[in-house]
């Protein structure tokens, strides 16, 4: 396990395979790093280097009480971008994509390609009280954690996948829980996703309960120019674990 600096804050960046192609994965809210898991297992480990990361407030990273909205998640991804060497491929999913989107507005050099995976919108959503009370309800608990998972998803996951997504969630950060939730999902920049110039890739699924596809479709891919939007079918929202082999399989033929 890597660690990087992003002022006070350790981060951990996991990487895996040591190949040339570099490609940083981010995660969505209540997730961590290891929601990546089983697309970086099937990238060729001769071709790819995949860093993993872990936002702060999630996995191993520190857990501060301040910065967890969408300056300091921005902030937690361009200290991961400075400390890979060479061209970066950002890979990132849900809340992650939102982060995503806001620092290739002002990309450092080496952030030139976006994969967005059933990402967060640009723009502002209103606080909806039953889903932020489902929130809180579920915060601590693994029964409703898993539940809540559930609901998000179609395809079946093995076991061992579950346990991992679900202990993720478990040791999430509470001001990460609700602070993304009350801040950066509010967060509102769509009036400047004209100005990405980088190749970028919108990957939804048809059965995306949080993204849906015609979300993605009016928020992201048709505001970025030249951007490619994919649809996968028979998956909800948790892609990387759903459909890792389709996620994977993107990753090599574009990165």
């Amino acid at each position: 396990m890597a660690y990087v600096r992003n002022g006070a804050l350790s981060l951990a960046l996991e990487e895996r395979g040591h190949g040339p192609t570099q490609v940083l994965f981010a995660h969505g809210w209540i997730s961590a790093r290891r929601m990546w898991f089983d697309v970086a297992d099937r990238l060729d480990p001769e071709r790819f280097t995949a860093h993993l990361l872990d936002f702060r407030g999630a996995g191993l990273s520190d857990r501060p009480a301040e910065g967890h909205d969408l300056e300091g998640y921005a902030s937690d991804l361009r200290a991961a971008l400075a400390a890979i060497p060479g061209e970066v491929t950002v890979v990132a999913h849900s809340m992650g994509g939102k982060v995503a989107q806001y620092v290739a507005l002002e990309p450092p050099a080496n952030f030139v390609r976006m994969i967005l995976v059933a990402p967060g919108s640009a723009r502002s959503f209103a606080m909806d009280p039953k889903h932020r009370a489902l929130a809180v309800a579920a915060f601590g608990s693994r029964e409703k954690i898993e539940r809540f998972q559930r609901s998000a998803m179609t395809r079946p996951v093995p076991p061992a996948t579950m346990e991992r997504i679900v202990n993720d969630a478990l040791v999430a950060h509470h001001e990460h829980w609700f602070g993304w939730y009350d801040k950066g999902r509010t967060a509102d920049f769509s009036a400047r996703l004209g100005e990405i110039r980088m190749p970028t890739f919108v990957l939804g699924g048809d059965r995306d309960p949080l993204a849906p596809v015609s979300r993605l479709a009016a928020d992201v891919a048709s505001k970025i120019a030249g951007a490619v939007s994919i649809t996968l079918r028979g998956v909800g929202h948790n892609l990387p674990v759903e459909a890792p082999d389709e996620v994977a399989t993107l990753i090599s033929r574009v990165a």
